[in-house]
């Protein structure tokens, strides 16, 4: 190893002999300039991109942070399975009956909550929703909704109470 490293000097130190002093100026400039080019091509250009591309994701980033939170919040406000309340029509009802609601139809089976109205406020609903999740942890399994004139909506949901919650 070292005499190929001894090779390869005294190779280049009579290259560099045989060339005149214009020549060393020439290619000692081209040689500073090649590792200018290189540096900035892989230390500098890259960071500056880098900084741009993080500049303009860090607003989508700061606001999946947001709803993480209060998706975390939202879970901690669900009731574990030990605290939750069984589904029963009275429960419903009074659910909807504090928010203003009327069920066109509704049915109860086995923690399945079936609801249909003809006429809501889309407020109204989320309330309803969001109470019944906290308080028995039913969770939306399908829901439609309509836009009708006035800020109403027309709604069918089904909710569904987890198994380890309804055999409580």
């Amino acid at each position: 190893m070292n005499q190929l490293k001894a090779s390869l000097i005294d190779t280049f130190t009579q290259f560099w002999q045989a060339r005149q002093e214009r020549e060393r100026q020439i290619l000692s400039a081209g040689a500073v300039g090649l590792v200018l080019i290189l540096l900035y091509l892989i230390a500098i250009e890259p960071a500056l991109t880098g900084r741009d591309e993080l500049r303009k994701s860090l607003p989508n980033l700061h606001q999946q942070s947001a709803e993480m939170q209060q998706m975390a919040q939202q879970f901690t406000a669900i009731p574990s399975a030990e605290n939750r309340h069984d589904v029963t029509r009275e429960l419903v009802e009074t659910e909807l009956a504090a928010n203003g609601l009327t069920a066109q139809t509704l049915s109860i089976n086995d923690g399945v909550v079936r609801a249909q109205f003809s006429t809501a406020t889309m407020a109204s609903l989320q309330t309803v929703l969001l109470d019944l999740q906290k308080s028995s942890g039913l969770f939306v399994d399908d829901i439609k909704i309509t836009g009708r004139e006035g800020g109403l909506v027309s709604a069918s949901f089904t909710l569904r109470q987890p198994l380890s919650a309804s055999t409580n």
